[in-house]
C-alpha cells in the first residue's frame, strides 16, 4: 500500500524531522571560497547555501547531496586534484549512489545502482551538450500549469499523463544545467502546479496540513520511479517580489528542497531522482510587486525527456 500521508502529530513545527536535520547540515565541509568562479563574491551565506554574484548574475552554491543524506547511509566522498568530488551514498535498502561534482561545486553526473545489480544514469554533464538558441525552441504551451494537485487527478492518472508527455518539435537532448538555468528549456515541459501548497512570507516551512496536500504527487512521483528508474524531477521554488533578490533566489531554494524532503520522507520518493533549483521572483504566478501568497510556491516538472543522452 502507498505510505500514509503525514499526520499533524508527525511534523510539528518545534522540531525538525531527521531527513530535515541531515538536509540542514548544508554546505557542510564543502569551503564556499574554494568554489567561486573567478570574478565572483559571495553576496550572501546563511549556512547551509550561499549565493554569488558575477556581472550582475546570481547562483546559488548548496550541497546537492544534501537530500540523499537519509539516515542509515553511508556517505563517502572522494576528492581529485582537480578539485572534483566523487560521493557515493549507500543505502540501507542496497540501492547505491554516485554523484560527480565539478570543482566549483556544479553537480555533472548522477548513477545509481539497484538492488537487482543494474546501473543507470539519471543525468551526466560531462558529455559536451549542444549550444541552446533560444530563438530556435519551439514555443511553449500557453498552458503552462499543464497539470494541477488540487484533487482533479488522482495520482495514477497523473503519473501516465506525465510520462505520456514529449515536448513536440524537439529532435535533441538537454544538459542539467541548461535544463536548470535556462528558462525556454525548461517550459517545453508542463509545469505540476501544487496549488495548496503556499509559505508564509519568509519561511520554507510547511503546514501539517499542506503536507497532507502532496499525497497524489507524491504517489505519482513514486508510481513512476518504480517503474522507470531513470525519471528525473525538477523540484522549483519561488517567491513572491518583496525582498532583496539575493534573499529571495536562497529562500525559493530552500522552499524546493523543503517540498522534495516531504516527498521523499512521507511518500518515499527517491531523492537521488530530484533536483531542487530556486528563481527567487523571476517567475511570478501573479504578476504583481506585493506580497502575494500565491507567488510563495513550489512547481514540480518531469524532465526524463528533456536531458541528455544516458546509457
Amino acid at each position: 500500500p502507498p505510505p500514509a500521508a503525514p499526520s499533524a502529530e508527525a511534523d510539528k513545527d518545534d522540531g525538525l524531522s531527521k531527513l530535515e536535520k541531515a538536509a540542514l547540515l548544508g554546505l557542510g565541509a564543502l569551503a564556499v571560497g574554494q568554489l567561486l568562479k573567478s570574478g565572483e563574491t559571495v553576496v550572501s551565506n546563511s549556512g547551509d547555501r550561499a549565493v554569488v554574484e558575477q556581472d550582475g548574475q546570481y547562483r546559488v552554491i548548496k550541497n546537492d547531496d544534501a537530500l540523499l543524506r537519509q539516515p542509515g547511509s553511508n556517505v563517502k566522498t572522494y576528492q581529485f586534484k582537480d578539485g572534483s568530488t566523487r560521493t557515493v551514498v549507500t543505502r540501507e535498502d542496497g540501492i547505491e549512489v554516485e554523484t560527480i561534482r565539478a570543482a566549483d561545486g556544479r553537480v555533472l553526473r548522477r548513477s545509481k545502482t539497484l538492488t537487482d545489480g543494474r546501473t543507470v544514469v539519471l543525468f551526466d554533464d560531462t558529455q559536451e551538450a549542444e549550444k541552446v538558441v533560444v530563438t530556435e525552441l519551439p514555443k511553449a504551451s500557453p498552458n503552462r500549469r499543464a497539470f494541477s494537485t488540487d484533487g482533479s487527478i488522482s495520482a495514477e492518472d497523473l503519473a501516465a499523463a506525465l510520462a505520456a508527455q514529449q515536448p513536440e518539435g524537439i529532435d535533441r537532448r538537454f544538459s542539467l544545467a541548461q535544463v536548470r538555468n535556462i528558462d525556454a528549456v525548461r517550459r517545453l515541459v508542463p509545469e505540476i502546479n501544487v496549488d495548496k501548497v503556499t509559505f508564509e512570507t519568509g519561511s520554507s516551512v510547511i503546514r501539517p496540513e499542506q503536507a497532507e496536500e502532496l499525497t497524489d504527487l507524491g504517489n505519482a512521483l513514486r508510481q513512476m520511479v518504480d517503474t522507470n528508474p531513470t525519471e528525473v524531477f525538477l523540484i522549483e521554488g519561488h517567491t513572491d517580489a518583496v525582498g532583496a533578490a539575493t534573499y529571495n533566489l536562497a529562500l525559493s531554494d530552500r522552499r524546493a528542497e523543503t517540498v522534495a524532503l516531504a516527498l521523499t520522507e512521507y511518500f518515499d520518493v527517491p531523492p537521488e531522482n530530484m533536483v531542487i533549483q530556486g528563481y527567487g521572483e523571476s517567475d511570478l504566478a501573479v504578476p504583481v510587486l506585493d506580497a502575494e501568497r500565491a507567488n510563495r510556491r513550489v512547481t514540480v516538472r518531469r524532465i526524463t525527456p528533456l536531458l541528455a543522452s544516458r546509457q
